[in-house]
């Protein structure tokens, strides 16, 4: 039987409230975990490296259970976000962060709370370099260096007073994820929709990183 050699690429989730997710072993069921620097969650959507929407994705569990996933298909949503649509019963993936929070197929419509931000290998590295304190300077034209920024929900970064969306920097993000120990980078980071970029200089500091180099 002839299998399929095209290259593919791996994509976990982050859900609206800034959480990812995962998949719980003991229930062979998807749930929702903190973002860790350096860890990979055990729930990634293996697809082509190149793909066009609406796409049913292989999904992949870190330790292999025999429960399948029901069958789904994902949607492409503004600014680099998707959501997963169940065609049988047309219902979708939602996260729900209430109690100690679960993940379930049954959401009737596509909200907030259906919404998630694919992330790429590269963009986990840069984002857990960013929330890793010392990890990174963060310098801007005027020279003021940005303080180590907190996930927040709606899939944001908050550097002290201001909000950065995670899903309008997607390329700053791997950008970031690719920069070298001791090396530095030029990037642009999107805060709002309608207003130019803000133009930063990333330094990467020389000595090991503990949590990030592990992804």
């Amino acid at each position: 039987m002839m299998t399929d050699t095209s290259p593919t690429l791996r994509l976990w989730f982050m859900d609206w409230h800034g959480w990812m997710l995962d998949h719980d072993p003991l229930k062979d069921a998807p749930t929702r975990t903190l973002f860790q620097p350096g860890r990979l969650p055990g729930l990634c959507a293996i697809v082509p490296e190149t793909f066009q929407f609406p796409y049913r994705p292989f999904m992949e569990k870190r330790v292999s259970m025999p429960r399948a996933f029901p069958d789904m298909e994902m949607q492409e949503l503004p600014h680099n976000r998707v959501a997963f649509f169940l065609p049988k019963s047309e219902t979708y993936l939602i996260s729900v962060p209430f109690g100690s929070g679960f993940v379930d197929y049954h959401s009737p419509a596509q909200k907030e709370w259906e919404t998630f931000l694919p992330l790429t290998l590269e963009m986990l590295r840069g984002l857990s370099l960013l929330v890793t304190p010392d990890a990174l300077k963060l310098e801007d034209d005027t020279n003021t260096v940005l303080p180590t920024p907190i996930l927040q929900e709606n899939m944001i970064l908050r550097f002290g007073d201001r909000n950065l969306p995670l899903f309008l920097n997607t390329d700053v993000l791997t950008r970031i994820g690719h920069i070298m120990p001791g090396t530095n980078a030029s990037i642009d980071l999107t805060w709002q929709i309608d207003i130019a970029p803000t133009p930063l200089v990333v330094h990467r500091q020389a000595g090991p990183t503990p949590a990030p180099e592990t992804l």
